[in-house]
Order: structure tokens, then sequence, then C-alpha cells
């Protein structure tokens, strides 16, 4: 009686197991599954340049190339790239230029709608509106909607400038020729450290490319060097 009573409880418990291990492989398959899911669908990217904490990019309003008005709030939706830069440098703003027109013909045309390319004047005075137009025309944006060259009145430069932590420079009447006019600390160095004149001479302003999200967050600092497709890389992850 107690050996029938022990063998149907063995049976009982086996019959139990042979249920329960495949509901357990099931749900095992299901929580890995949501776990997944849940990391792709937080939208977290990995970028290329130094991490910004997704601090929220202040706001500005300035005039574009075509005499419209233009804040940075109005790209919201968008990724954008942001960057500071005088159409009479020499040579790194010209390489900074380039490299963003290059960038964006790496883009997938799908993402290209979805992308904004702005760069903030340092010299007020000699940025008239037909001189960013000369300069975009110069290197090949002219034609681009999505490229916004913006000028304004220099108390109205200087909080956005202080805002991205942008050292502005002085303005020469004779630069020394031959002479690097730009900070060109390295890309490990942080922004406050980047914010110094690097001569008594020269426009020596700090070189900085911010990459700004959909959300008006800004996502990584990047500098002029960067390889353009690294940074059409950001923007694909950014507008996905």
């Amino acid at each position: 009686m107690v050996s029938n009573a022990k063998g149907t409880r063995r049976r009982g418990l086996s019959r139990l197991r042979g249920y329960l291990l495949p509901l357990f492989a099931v749900t095992s398959v299901m929580l890995v599954l949501f776990v997944v899911l849940a990391v792709w669908g937080s939208g977290e990217v990995t970028l290329v340049g130094t991490d910004l904490d997704k601090q929220p990019a202040p706001d500005f309003t300035l005039t574009d190339q075509r005499g419209q008005t233009v804040s940075l709030s109005d790209f919201r939706g968008k990724a954008v790239v942001l960057t500071f830069i005088y159409t009479n440098c020499p040579d790194v703003c010209p390489a900074i230029a380039r490299n963003l027109g290059t960038t964006y013909e790496l883009l997938r045309e799908e993402t290209q709608d979805d992308v904004v390319l702005i760069a903030v004047t340092l010299d007020p005075t000699r940025d008239t509106q037909a001189a960013l137009q000369e300069f975009s025309a110069l290197h090949g944006l002219a034609d681009n909607p999505n490229w916004y060259a913006l000028r304004g009145e220099r108390e109205v430069l200087e909080p956005v400038w202080q805002a991205y932590g942008i050292y502005a420079g002085e303005q020469p009447e004779q630069p020394a020729p031959g002479t690097p006019h730009h900070d060109q600390a390295s890309p490990e160095t942080t922004r406050s450290e980047t914010s110094t004149p690097v001569s008594d001479y020269g426009q020596g302003h700090t070189d900085a490319i911010y990459v700004i999200d959909p959300d008006g967050r800004q996502r990584a600092f990047l500098r002029s060097g960067t390889d353009p497709s690294a940074l059409a890389a950001n923007l694909e992850a950014l507008v996905e």
C-alpha cells in the first residue's frame, strides 16, 4: 500500500516536471526577448565623440545666409550638427565646411531630410549675409536646403558662444601667415580646457562640433578632424 502510494507520487512528480520544464524554457526565451526588445526600444546608441550625457542644447535665434530668422528649436525632430566658424578663416573653418558637406553626401537619401547642418559665426562684423552666402557657395553648400550659416549682433552671439563653451577669439587686422588660427587641443580635453586662445594674433577660437539629437539633447562633442563617415554614422544612428 505504502509502496503503491510512493510510486504514484513519483509518477505525478515526473509528469509535473514534464509540464514545468517546457514552460520554464518558454518563459526563459520570452524573458530574453523582453530584455532584448526593451534595450532595442530604448533607442540607446553609442556615438563617436565625447558623450555629453544628453544635456539639453541651449536654444538661440539668429539669422541665416538667406536672411531668414532661425531658432535651434525649429529643428526639433531632426538630428543637428552645430559648429562655429568665420568666413575669413584660412584653415580649419573651410575644412569643417567641406567635411560637413561630405558627411551630408554620405547619408542615405531618406536620412538627409532628417539632418540639419548649422554653423554660427564667430566674426559678426565681417560675416555679413553676403559673406555667409559666398562662403556657402565656395564650399558647395549653397544649394543644400538643410545648411544654415547663422549670424547676429555680437551682443546676441556672445550668450550663444558662452552657452556652448566657445572661445570666439580676437579679430586681428593682419594674422601672421602660416600660423594655425584655432585651438587644436586633443579631443580628450574638456570643452572648458579648449576655450582658450592659442596665440596673441589670429582669431584663435575653439574648434568644436556638437551632435544634437531629435529631442534637442546634446549627444556628442567632436573636433574638425573627425572623419565624415564617423559623423555620418552618428547621424544615421540618431534618426533610425
